[in-house]
């Protein structure tokens, strides 16, 4: 039978339905299409990025069409150390220092990254002592604090903590607050790191800065009350009245505070100091609620 029964030209129809222009219009969506599933710039976009399964496969289908992606490829070994694959991460990392391009900074933090995990899959009781353990602590000491972005630096901060590393954790929390726009609360975890390992002057010393960094008076009290509790705490009474002499002139017309620093004199065996409090505190009948 002839294609032209009916009047149709099955050829001559099918091009018309593919025509030139169609075509260039259907390979240029493809060609979109690639370059949003595979961008060029694919390493940064994703850089500090949680990637996903599928995301992952794209991945290794681009290295293995750009070997040389060492941005990518470090993207590659930290998925690797979160998904507990330590070897197959230590195998990227090692590529890419034969590709003698300059990661020292990132291989360096993924490294101690990959210790820490390796240490943190194994039972508490028996990590103390361990060579896996003195070689992740040693690593941690050995950071660029510079090289850190800002979520580094609070990871760094999280791994001292976890191991037992209190004075390093303390300085991260508080070299953070120094850059961030709310520096009140990394020296606050500053303070309870350091309370927790019982250097109370320390402690008192974060509550105050915690202290100096907020505006809100009750804020400000309560990191100053807290700053004279934990040096009692610590049996560091004189240091205790010391701080209350030097920054009590903010609090003595709030009623509370003029109490517990009557007491605090009184526990401390200064009665000439407790007196003066007792009698600003009888003279304050009405000022916590004109203030």
């Amino acid at each position: 039978m002839s294609s032209l029964s009916y009047g149709y030209n099955v050829r001559s129809e099918r091009l018309r339905v593919m025509g030139l222009h169609e075509l260039l219009a259907f390979l240029l969506l493809i060609a979109v299409v690639c370059w949003m599933i595979f961008p060029r710039d694919l390493s940064t976009t994703l850089r500090n990025a949680r990637l996903d399964a599928v995301t992952f496969s794209y991945m290794q289908a681009w290295l293995k069409a750009k070997p040389n992606d060492d941005e990518l490829r470090l993207l590659m070994a930290r998925e690797l150390i979160l998904l507990g694959r330590f070897r197959e991460a230590e195998d990227q990392l090692a590529l890419i220092a034969g590709h003698g391009h300059f990661h020292d900074g990132d291989g360096a933090w993924l490294r101690l990254l990959k210790d820490f995990y390796r240490l943190m899959a194994v039972p508490p009781r028996d990590r103390i002592g361990t060579m896996l353990e003195y070689e992740t602590v040693e690593r941690l000491n050995a950071v660029d604090w510079g090289a850190l972005t800002r979520e580094q630096r609070e990871e760094f901060a999280e791994m001292a903590l976890a191991l037992n590393q209190a004075e390093a954790a303390a300085n991260a929390y508080a070299r953070i607050a120094v850059q961030s726009d709310t520096p009140a609360q990394w020296h606050e975890r500053a303070a309870c790191v350091q309370l927790a390992h019982g250097n109370y002057q320390a402690a008192a010393t974060s509550y105050i800065r915690a202290m100096d960094a907020r505006g809100d008076y009750d804020v400000r009290k309560t990191y100053f009350l807290s700053a004279m509790d934990v040096l009692v705490a610590g049996g560091l009474h004189g240091q205790a009245l010391a701080l209350a002499e030097r920054r009590e002139r903010s609090f003595l017309d709030d009623k509370e505070v003029v109490y517990r620093l009557m007491l605090l004199a009184q526990s401390g065996g200064d009665m000439t100091r407790a007196q003066r409090y007792a009698v600003i505190l009888l003279n304050l009948p009405g000022a916590e609620a004109s203030r």
